[in-house]
């Protein structure tokens, strides 16, 4: 596949905070890390404070990835006596093939919702939840990252409206 050279590729570093995050999608080690942003195009709406990162959308904190067709940041409200600190996410909305990606586990999802400030996230429509060879189907994952908490709903639209779990023994407890 030819990629045309006018193709524009930004990477974008905010400073973020997110404190720490246990459990699943923890971001223990990376939570004072900068948040990196790349995309194939990016739209910065200043009024509104977000910026859209279109195609191939990669939000990065160390070893934590979330990725998805469209990526949009919702940036804090600053001050005026805070004019010259730098910009803060409160929220990142993913549309399309979402994945988030921890050292441990993935999961992917039609849409989702990370709410920095809340330290929430939110996978919807046909999500799959990996952890090694264990997986788990659902329509809705929500994860508190404060607490560790992770709830996987099913809906009924789906076969019969359940969440389904597939739980391999690991190799150490067959030998």
């Amino acid at each position: 596949m030819k990629i045309p050279t006018q193709i524009l590729l930004i990477s974008w570093v905010l400073p973020v905070s997110l404190g720490h995050l246990p459990a699943l999608a923890q971001f223990e080690d990376s939570s004072e890390a900068p948040i990196e942003i790349t995309a194939d195009s990016m739209e910065w709406l200043n009024d509104e404070k977000i910026a859209i990162a279109r195609g191939n959308a990669d939000a990065v904190q160390g070893n934590y990835t979330l990725s998805a067709h469209v990526l949009t940041a919702h940036m804090a409200d600053t001050s005026p006596e805070d004019s010259n600190a730098p910009s803060r996410i409160r929220r990142i909305d993913a549309e399309g093939n979402v994945v988030l990606t921890t050292p441990k586990e993935t999961a992917r999802g039609g849409t989702g919702t990370y709410d920095l400030e809340k330290k929430m996230a939110v996978l919807v429509g046909s999500v799959v939840l990996t952890q090694g060879d264990n997986v788990l189907h659902g329509q809705k994952l929500v994860m508190d990252l404060t607490t560790g908490r992770s709830r996987l709903e099913g809906t009924s639209s789906e076969s019969d409206g359940r969440v389904r779990a597939i739980f391999s023994p690991s190799q150490d407890s067959q030998q």
